[in-house]
């Protein structure tokens, strides 16, 4: 199985006040970014473990489990668009047995 994919985790940090410059403060975007194989989800699958047909589940293989918290998630990202014109996924699932399997949902941008 070939890792030839990348999967960006974005974290978004809460704001925070800060008393020493006597403002709310904007939290940052923690993102991380590792290799993965992806493909999509069957029909008769998706129907088996959500219960829906009408949706799209990719899946999303990691070498190694990711225990990180996560808001949303980019897939192949290219580097030169902005964050708001890329496709966000959110993860509906992670595989109990392996912590590096991904079930994930896109995101509507608009």
């Amino acid at each position: 199985m070939r890792f030839s994919q990348r999967i960006t985790f974005v974290n978004e940090a809460d704001a925070y006040y800060d008393p020493i410059e006597g403002k709310w403060v904007d939290g940052e975007l923690i993102k991380t970014t590792l290799p993965c194989n992806v493909s999509t989800l069957g029909i008769d699958r998706t129907n088996e473990l959500f219960g829906e047909m009408d949706k799209v589940i990719t899946v999303a293989r990691l070498r190694h489990p990711y225990n990180g918290k996560v808001d949303y998630v980019f897939l192949n990202e290219d580097i030169d668009q902005p964050d708001d014109e890329k496709q966000k996924y959110r993860i509906r699932r992670q595989s109990d047995y392996r912590k590096g399997v991904f079930y994930l949902e896109g995101i509507s941008n608009g």
